[in-house]
């Protein structure tokens, strides 16, 4: 995806207990940002909705009032929610080994340290993963309980070749998906990553003619 296609397109969260530069670094790049200081009951609904393609999180002091585990807790919410949503380890304190699936669970590190052209070169990076057809489909395999290379993943593939061939077929894919998805929360993700991947094949199969 051209550079100023995949800044115009993508949407990102920065979630640390101390407002990083960063943020006013990337809206001067042009992307759309939101941030927030930390995740609690009160604002959890930021992370259920399928808005964003990249998250930056902080480890330390984040998360707390949701589970022990501080960033580790909100990333692993984050994935059960939005599989497909990048998630980049936003930190700059070693963390012990009982931490450790925070680094191995997420998508990319970023130091805070790191300067402005390293942090914008990694970013611009994992959000072409965020915006690339597998990554959208495997976020929807997971999303579904259905396993890669399966019957059931591959007469989903046909569902998705289909709409992408005739816009008429979306409907029937999307009602496939919601019978699989039972909660109006996945639902919404589903549809949503449905939409994308249909979206992005549709853009592949045109440049290819």
């Amino acid at each position: 995806m051209p550079r100023e296609e995949l800044r115009r397109r993508s949407r990102l969260l920065i979630i640390d207990d101390e407002r990083p530069e960063l943020v006013d670094d990337l809206k001067r790049a042009g992307f759309a940002v939101d941030y927030e200081a930390d995740i609690n009951r009160q604002n959890l609904a930021v992370l259920d909705r399928p808005v964003y393609d990249l998250i930056l999180l902080d480890f330390g002091n984040v998360g707390t009032a949701i589970g022990p585990e501080q960033g580790l807790t909100l990333l692993r919410h984050i994935k059960r929610i939005n599989p497909a949503t990048i998630v980049i380890a936003y930190t700059s304190k070693a963390l012990g080994a009982d931490f450790a699936d925070f680094y191995r669970n997420a998508d990319g590190v970023l130091a805070k340290d790191a300067g402005i052209a390293e942090s914008m070169e990694k970013i611009e990076e994992r959000l072409q993963k965020a915006h690339s057809l597998d990554n959208i489909w495997r976020g929807l395999l997971n999303l579904s309980g259905i396993q890669s290379g399966s019957a059931q993943d591959k007469e989903w593939q046909d569902l998705a070749m289909r709409a992408i061939e005739k816009p008429k077929n979306l409907l029937g894919f999307k009602n496939t998906a919601m019978s699989v998805l039972k909660n109006e929360n996945a639902q919404s993700v589903g549809v949503m990553l449905i939409e994308k991947l249909v979206e992005l094949g549709v853009k592949a199969v045109t440049r290819g003619s």
